[in-house]
């Protein structure tokens, strides 16, 4: 494990190198939040007791804060795809399997690394502003809800370097897999609630939306943080997440050694 960790604090500190990138990311970063939030206020007209979806406006602001604050985290391992769609079409999948550590973990630890880092605007617009909008916003910071946003957060992170990293193995078999790739990224941005809760969707929907694996790239999250999730569903939703996570390391396993025998038979 410790040349996993060594391996998360190198690129870690890498995401630093350039300056003026790191500069932009903090003045820019939350320039769509800020656009996504006004647009909300005019859908409610200001009107902080109207319910839409069961949000009212405070909580509404709340859950778009803390979603682009946990998706952002989350955000990063989305990479995984790209990388291993960038390896398996170079060449160089070869020499990587060579080395002495599993390719998926290191992989992880890398798009981790950057999710954190990614992460560090939103919580700077948090730090700033809460101590002047908290009259305007809604939250349960318990610490049972906390310790339940934490371990949806870590799971988060796996089942969405697993998701991603099948769409990049997609690769094996398709030349050009990029834009497949993209294509289910915008899919799957609508079913983690990223652009609109998952509360508006078909109330027939919306037990299934939850116990999907995308619901705990950021929703989960932001909703236990709001306080709208009773301890009995998160326990609930946490068994559903884990059972995901062991059959998404089942999937990864079979595609993998398919890829990889592919792979060796055509030379790459």
């Amino acid at each position: 494990m410790k040349k996993y960790l060594y391996g998360f604090k190198l690129y870690f500190l890498n995401s630093f190198t350039y300056r003026f990138n790191t500069v932009i990311s903090l003045l820019l970063g939350n320039v769509r939040l800020l656009i996504v939030v006004f647009f909300w206020v005019l859908i409610y007209s200001g009107d902080m007791q109207k319910s839409l979806g069961g949000f009212t406006l405070p909580g509404m602001i709340t859950y778009l804060v803390f979603m682009d604050v946990f998706s952002s985290v989350i955000y990063g391992l989305r990479n995984s795809g790209l990388i291993y769609s960038g390896m398996i079409k170079t060449g160089s999948l070869g020499p990587a399997l060579l080395k002495p550590q599993s390719l998926s973990i290191s992989v992880y630890f890398r798009n981790l690394s950057g999710g954190l880092t990614g992460q560090i605007p939103q919580m700077l617009l948090v730090i700033c502003v809460i101590p002047f909008a908290a009259r305007f916003l809604v939250w349960d910071p318990s610490l049972t809800n906390t310790a339940f946003i934490l371990a949806f957060l870590l799971i988060g992170t796996v089942s969405t370097h697993l998701v991603c990293s099948f769409l990049g193995y997609m690769a094996f078999w398709f030349e050009e897999s990029t834009s497949v790739l993209w294509s289910f990224m915008v899919i799957l941005n609508v079913l983690t609630g990223f652009f609109l809760p998952l509360d508006f969707f078909p109330k027939w929907s919306i037990p299934v939306l939850e116990v999907l694996p995308f619901s705990s790239w950021g929703y989960i999250q932001a909703k236990i943080f709001i306080g709208l999730y009773p301890l009995e569903k998160q326990v609930f939703l946490l068994f559903a997440q884990l059972v995901w996570i062991g059959a998404l390391l089942l999937i990864h396993t079979v595609i993998w050694e398919k890829g990889v025998k592919k792979y060796s038979s055509v030379g790459g």
